[in-house]
């Protein structure tokens, strides 16, 4: 019984990192949306610290539940109580962690249209020199190049 309110806890724990995260993430449109370099790569490392910090705790909840586990009896039978509080934040992490994970898929698509738009700006500020092959198929060609390939 002990071992479950000691993986309750850690639950907790998990629940209350990833609910920061999930704030955190959220947050992170503005420094897309503001191309903020620096802040991205700030974020970028807290997230790293992130993913680190919930391994751990993955890991810890992993051997606490093997050491409750090690019965052949249900957790219903062992403590009703402790049980239903341990379903219950699971049932929070579960939700927080699909929230987090949809969070970042919209950071994602976010980043690859403002990555686009840079390379748009830059393509227009900065135009390559392009060359017509003879089957007329349009080649980038480098700026200090005279020479044609031939195929």
């Amino acid at each position: 019984m002990d071992e479950l309110d000691h993986a309750t806890q850690i639950l907790e724990r998990l629940r209350t990192t990833l609910e920061a995260e999930l704030v955190q993430a959220r947050g992170q449109r503005l420094l897309i949306r503001d191309l903020d370099t620096h802040g991205l790569f700030e974020r970028a490392r807290q997230r790293s610290a992130f993913n680190v910090q919930l391994a751990q705790l993955e890991h810890a909840l992993g051997e606490a539940l093997e050491t409750a586990g090690r019965t052949h009896v249900t957790l219903v039978d062992l403590a009703p109580q402790a049980s239903q509080r341990l379903d219950a934040c699971m049932a929070e992490v579960r939700s927080l962690a699909s929230a987090l994970r949809e969070t970042d898929a919209l950071n994602r698509k976010l980043g690859e249209r403002a990555l686009g738009r840079v390379r748009g700006y830059l393509a227009a500020l900065a135009p390559g020199s392009v060359a017509y092959d003879r089957r007329g198929a349009c080649r980038p060609m480098d700026d200090l190049s005279t020479a044609c390939r031939v195929a």
